[in-house]
């Protein structure tokens, strides 16, 4: 956990991370070498979980390869992003940053304390990237900003 104050914004406390997996940390059915180095580094500060509609039907054995906590979203009844955002809610939106890329994401991003668009090689939705409030091309520097606590000053100050 972490608590950081950004000046003319408010301090903000990070208890938990929420990464989508398809177009976020995996990119067509693979994650890399380096990102589970960078989750390893992640989990030293922050509980991190895994929330996917599980299109590549993989969520298990990355999470598990990552060492992390997942849930495939159950969609009885209600669409995917509030499913998501669903999950956000049970761990504390005030808290948790989500990580996403998709129109299934965008809520969660929205609602978070912290929303991170991933605008990858798959690409991300407008939605997700007009509801998030930091946008990166690649996982590894969202990772990397949410490791260092001046670069996200550096970002967020208003």
């Amino acid at each position: 956990m972490r608590k950081i104050i950004i000046p003319y914004h408010g301090e903000i406390t990070i208890k938990n991370v929420i990464f989508d997996i398809n177009g976020t940390i995996q990119f067509k059915g693979h994650i890399s070498e380096e990102l589970v180095q960078k989750f390893e580094e992640l989990k030293k500060f922050y509980n991190i979980f895994l929330v996917s509609s599980d299109t590549r039907g993989n969520l298990k054995n990355i999470a598990k390869k990552l060492g992390v906590n997942f849930k495939k979203v159950n969609t009885q009844g209600i669409n995917d992003a509030e499913a998501k955002n669903n999950e956000l809610k049970k761990l504390g939106k005030e808290v948790t940053v989500a990580v996403g890329n998709g129109n299934n994401d965008a809520l969660m991003l929205k609602n978070a304390i912290l929303g991170i668009a991933i605008l990858g090689s798959e690409g991300a939705s407008t939605r997700s990237i007009l509801n998030s409030d930091v946008v990166f091309t690649d996982v590894i520097n969202a990772i990397e900003f949410l490791l260092d606590e001046k670069t996200m000053i550096s970002t967020l100050r208003s």
